[in-house]
């Protein structure tokens, strides 16, 4: 926008969780919880090398990432990430195999809400996966005993490995989007409403 000079610094990089916390906690005053609801809106849309430097959709395929729901944390939560374009300016995490048709990936400032990979990029979120004919599903030998290591209750941003676990609905497999729906709804009413205290609510007809 003309108006709006590098407006689009203001959103966070895809380097780390710290650029999550200084956007999104430091400057609009959010919680982790509400962060976390709000980056739940990966699951729509892909990325494009040509634009971003990241390829790929954070769902399973094109299709899914036409519709607004949980997916995103259940990708998180139960695919087998590695590292992806180690040693760029546009390291990620991919998952499946190598030269897919439907390329996934998650970004730094994704897996960071699960992981503490702040310090050690090189590990496979999950190394106890297998494919049906054994080979381990991290994909690469070098990381099939490196798994990465989990946010405990401990770490500064448990809050946000908690968000996660609460968005996915339930233990197991379900349908249950309220937990994700009811926290997206109140975080992007704060972050659109931040710092405006007038705003009227809309008229329902014209």
């Amino acid at each position: 926008s003309n108006s709006c000079v590098n407006s689009a610094f203001r959103l966070p990089t895809t380097n780390s969780c710290q650029d999550v916390e200084d956007v999104f906690l430091a400057r609009l005053g959010l919680r982790w919880k509400d962060a976390v609801a709000l980056l739940g809106a990966h699951t729509l849309g892909r990325g494009n090398s040509e634009f971003s430097g990241h390829h790929g959709t954070w769902v399973p395929n094109d299709s899914e990432a036409q519709v607004f729901d949980k997916k995103y944390y259940e990708e998180l939560f139960r695919r087998a990430w590695r590292p992806r374009d180690v040693g760029t300016d546009h390291q990620d995490w991919t998952t499946g195999s190598s030269g897919s048709r439907s390329p996934k990936m998650m970004l730094n400032t994704d897996m960071c809400l699960l992981f503490d990979i702040d310090d050690k990029k090189q590990c496979c979120s999950r190394t106890n996966l297998f494919k049906s004919n054994g080979r381990n599903r991290c994909e690469v030998s070098s990381l099939e005993n490196k798994e990465c290591s989990r946010i405990n209750r401990n770490h500064p941003r448990f809050e946000a490995s908690k968000a996660v676990k609460t968005f996915l609905g339930g233990s197991g497999p379900n349908n249950n989007n309220a937990p994700f729906y009811d926290a997206f709804a109140v975080a992007w009413f704060k972050a659109t409403t931040n710092g405006l205290e007038v705003l009227k609510p809309l008229k329902d007809t014209c």
